[in-house]
């Protein structure tokens, strides 16, 4: 009696779940950060919006309204809308192997209010703010929702082929 081969063929799937798991990851990074981002600005605009504001106005000159400044300490108040309508968001981008997004400004007096330089410090948008504190805890709390552990498919079970 011949004796008859048995060829035993195994296939994976790995190349296409890392790819998927990869791309995912990238999806979810872009997504967080871009949502982070957001976070902050609102929290910029709506602290500026609502700060805690000094009694004594002054006026900007003959005819204009009275400017009532915000308490240092706290961000500072709305006035003509420049500052406010100066954040903007940058979407994140991957450089390399790492996504970066922006808060900015562009105003030459953002930074002397943020650091007090001339005028008491208003903290609006750096690390002493409380619109960064609240970004950072935000960012936190999405962190795990970043993670692919649980959205990935299941491996494919299939058994080995035998012919």
């Amino acid at each position: 009696m011949a004796q008859q081969p048995i060829k035993v063929t195994v296939t994976s799937s790995i190349h296409r779940q890392t790819t998927e798991a990869m791309k995912l990851y990238n999806s979810n990074t872009q997504r967080h950060l871009d949502r982070v981002a957001n976070y902050l600005r609102t929290h910029i605009l709506r602290g500026m919006k609502f700060t805690s504001k000094q009694s004594v106005g002054y006026s900007r000159g003959k005819g204009k309204r009275l400017h009532y400044p915000s308490v240092v300490g706290h961000p500072p108040a709305e006035d003509t809308g420049r500052l406010m309508n100066s954040i903007h968001i940058r979407k994140t981008s991957m450089q390399g192997d790492i996504y970066s997004t922006s808060v900015f400004t562009n105003l030459w007096y953002a930074i002397n209010l943020e650091q007090g330089n001339m005028v008491g410090k208003r903290p609006f948008m750096g690390e002493e703010s409380q619109a960064f504190k609240n970004a950072d805890q935000f960012a936190k709390s999405l962190a795990s929702d970043i993670s692919i552990k649980t959205t990935l498919p299941k491996p494919a079970t299939r058994g080995a082929k035998i012919r």
